[in-house]
């Protein structure tokens, strides 16, 4: 699992809950290698975040590949694939997140937001 730069990652509590600020997110994208699509969810991830959330977010990134699983742990069985892991609720969006209204709507972020 690798890590994007951002704000100071999140802390991590004994039962493996992390414990981030109330406006911070924690992404969790598993990707399957290099694959089109994956590198694809990336970039618009990597946007996305930029544009919407600077400095309050970490991306964590899962190459299914090398760590299959870190997958099935998290009940991923298609790439690219979306954890929104803080704020609660746990949201999962499926694809290369191109729909950015659909992504928007499932990060709970509105289109204001930035």
């Amino acid at each position: 699992m690798s890590k994007s730069p951002s704000a100071k990652a999140p802390a991590r509590r004994a039962d493996h809950e992390y414990m981030v600020p109330a406006d911070h997110y924690l992404l969790r994208l598993f990707m399957a290698g290099n694959g089109a699509n994956s590198q694809k969810a990336l970039t618009n991830l990597r946007s996305l975040c930029e544009q919407r959330l600077a400095g309050r977010y970490t991306i964590e990134t899962v190459d299914v590949v090398q760590d299959f699983e870190a997958a099935v742990k998290n009940n991923i069985l298609v790439t690219p694939a979306l954890i929104l892991v803080a704020p609660l609720p746990r949201v999962v969006v499926l694809g290369n997140l191109s729909d950015l209204p659909m992504v928007l709507a499932a990060l709970r972020l509105s289109e204001a937001d930035s």
